[in-house]
């Protein structure tokens, strides 16, 4: 019983201490700190700017050279699994042409080109702009192929402005969030209750058995 109470504690320990998230499934994410592209897939005008501690990798549309740029990595992601995407980036755009079609998005998207939008804006204005996106289980559950990629995507929806935009991503992290998975204070409610269930058992059908013997000496006795 002592060894029952002992693996009790023990899973009592492991389920306190158990985390709630794992680490980011991104490579590279840092790029204020780390100051580089290497681990991103990049299409189009697509480079890092600023110092150490300051940096960003910066997407760059335009009518002259560029009218779309992408910065890309590919995900492992699980069935039955929520995630959260957390993103700190910038957008600032010339005004020299009233058009301002351009458009900023945060997408997945996978090999057999099923798309899920997580983010969109158009380019307007300079903003600065920090999001947590959630990814849900059940809407990746509706697709059959898993082989997910995670795209930064800059347009120009117009070959004949002139304005220029810009978007400086300091940094991306995407985590696994555990589901359905009950606060510690519980879990260890739940085991010390279940071993205050197994002492009062042991307690009684030992009674049980001391009176059986009990009742059995008796009897020898008056024989």
């Amino acid at each position: 019983m002592n060894r029952t109470f002992k693996h009790i504690a023990f899973a009592s320990t492991l389920l306190i201490a158990a985390p709630h998230a794992m680490g980011s499934l991104l490579t590279g994410g840092n790029f204020a700190d780390n100051c580089s592209i290497a681990d991103w897939e990049q299409y189009g005008n697509v480079a890092i700017s600023g110092a150490p501690g300051n940096c960003a990798a910066m997407l760059s549309v335009d009518d002259v050279v560029d009218f779309e740029t992408e910065l890309s990595q590919a995900l492992a992601l699980s069935s039955g699994i929520d995630y959260l995407l957390n993103v700190d980036f910038s957008i600032d755009t010339t005004t020299t042409d009233p058009t301002l079609d351009d458009v900023f998005s945060i997408s997945l998207l996978n090999q057999d080109f099923d798309f899920i939008e997580l983010f969109s804006t158009d380019i307007l204005a300079a903003q600065n702009f920090s999001e947590s996106l959630t990814i849900a289980a059940t809407e990746l559950a509706s697709y059959a192929n898993q082989d997910w990629s995670l795209s930064f995507f800059l347009f120009d929806g117009a070959d004949f402005d002139d304005n220029q935009s810009n978007v400086s991503i300091a940094f991306a992290s995407l985590d696994a969030v555990a589901t359905d998975v009950p606060e510690p204070s519980s879990l260890a409610l739940l085991v010390l209750g279940c071993a205050g269930i197994l002492g009062r058992k042991k307690r009684f059908f030992t009674r049980i058995n001391n009176n059986i013997s009990a009742n059995q000496a008796r009897g020898g006795h008056n024989q």
